[in-house]
C-alpha cells in the first residue's frame, strides 16, 4: 500500500465511469432450498436503505460486486445472490431442481429470511427475465422495476439467439454451427444439447465452452478490454443450455401476457439500439405493456451495460427509479 492508503495494483477508473465505487458487503450467507441447493446470497450497501434485489444474467452467470456499482450504496440496501448452480451457490452445475420457477421460489425466500418486506427488482439480460418472472408471480412485494436489455425468451428470441445472430456476426455463427453437422444446424439448441447433456464429458466441456464463447462474442458492441474467462465457460454453457433446452421455463410470450400483473409499478428500461443479444425489441414490446414505464433506447449502444455509450444511462437510471417511487 502506498502511504495514502491507495492499492497501486487497484485498477484505475475510466475517465468516464458514471457509477459507484465497489461497496464492502455487510453480510454473506449460503440459504438451504429444496433439491439439495445451497442459494449463495450478499448484503451490502445501506442497512436502512431502500433494499433492492439484483438478479445476474445468463443462465449460467453469477453476481460480482462490480454489479452493485449501479446502486447508491448511501441510499439503496443491495442483495445480490448466486442461482442455482451458478457461482458460489452448492452444488456448482447442479441441473435438477434448477428452473426459472426455482430461482423465483429462492429469491422469495431470500426475501423471507433478510426480514424485508418490499423492495425494488433490478436485473439485466436473463437477469431482467428472472426479475420480471418474480415479479409478475409477487408483484406485492415489489416498489418497482429497473431493467437493462430486457430479454423476453419467447421462441423467436431464442431463434435469434441461436440462428438469427448470423445476420450481424457470420463468420462468428459459422464458426459456432462448425460444431456439428450440416444437417443437424437448423436446430442447433437441440444439437448443442445433446453435446453439453451427453455422457462424454470432454465433448460437454468443449459445446459448453464453444456455446459461452459464442455469446461472449456478439454480446459486445464494441471490442472488450480483455478475454471472456474461459474457465466458466463449461459451467455457463451447461445451464444455459439446460435453460434454453427447456423453453427457459416458459410459456411461449408468458412474460408480455402477465405483463398486467405488474402494470401498477414504475420500471425503469435501458436496451441498446445495437444489441444483438437481446435486440430492443424485446424492450420495446414490453414497454407497450406497462403503462408506468420509462424506455430509453441508447442510440450507439450494444448489449454490455458498462461500455461507454450504454453507461451514462445505465447509471442514470436507478436515480429515476428512486425519485419515481419517492
Amino acid at each position: 500500500m502506498t502511504p495514502h492508503g491507495m492499492n497501486p495494483l487497484a485498477l484505475p477508473r475510466r475517465i468516464d465511469d458514471p457509477f459507484f465505487p465497489v461497496s464492502p458487503h455487510r453480510a454473506e450467507g449460503w440459504l438451504d432450498r429444496p433439491g439439495g441447493h445451497a442459494i449463495y446470497w450478499q448484503d451490502s450497501g445501506a442497512a436502512d436503505g431502500i433494499p433492492v434485489v439484483l438478479c445476474h444474467g445468463g443462465p449460467g452467470g453469477r453476481s460480482a460486486p462490480q454489479r452493485r456499482r449501479v446502486f447508491d450504496p448511501a441510499r439503496l440496501r443491495t442483495i445480490q445472490f448466486d442461482q442455482r448452480g451458478c457461482g458460489r451457490s452448492t452444488p456448482t452445475g447442479l441441473l435438477e431442481a434448477n428452473s426459472l420457477q426455482d430461482t423465483v421460489a429462492d429469491i422469495e425466500a431470500i426475501r423471507t429470511h433478510l426480514g424485508i418486506d418490499r423492495w425494488l427488482v433490478s436485473g439485466g439480460s436473463w437477469g431482467s427475465t428472472v426479475a420480471l418472472a418474480y415479479a409478475q408471480a409477487h408483484p406485492d412485494r415489489c416498489l418497482g422495476l429497473n431493467l437493462t436489455c430486457t430479454w423476453l425468451c419467447r421462441a423467436r428470441d431464442t431463434r435469434w439467439w441461436f440462428d438469427g445472430v448470423k445476420a450481424m456476426f457470420p463468420e462468428l455463427w459459422a464458426a459456432f454451427a462448425g460444431l456439428v453437422a450440416p444437417e443437424e444446424r437448423d436446430d442447433l439448441r437441440r444439437a448443442y444439447a445433446r453435446r453439453i447433456l451427453g455422457p462424454d464429458r470432454a465433448v460437454a466441456d468443449d459445446a459448453a465452452l464453444r456455446l459461452y464463447l459464442y455469446e461472449q462474442a456478439f454480446m459486445h458492441f464494441d471490442a472488450p478490454f480483455e478475454q471472456a474467462d474461459a474457465a466458466l465457460g463449461a459451467n455457463y454453457g451447461r445451464i444455459f443450455i439446460h435453460h434454453a433446452v427447456n423453453d427457459f421455463f416458459l410459456r411461449d410470450a408468458q412474460l408480455l401476457d402477465d405483463a398486467h400483473r405488474i402494470a401498477h409499478l414504475p420500471v425503469e428500461m435501458v436496451v441498446g439500439r445495437y444489441d444483438c443479444c437481446t435486440p430492443p425489441e424485446n424492450s420495446w414490446e414490453l414497454a407497450q405493456r406497462l403503462p408506468l414505464a420509462n424506455l430509453v433506447v441508447v442510440p450507439a449502444g450494444g448489449h454490455y451495460p458498462t461500455e461507454s455509450a450504454m453507461a451514462q444511462e445505465v447509471a442514470r437510471a436507478p436515480a429515476r427509479l428512486l425519485a419515481r417511487i419517492g
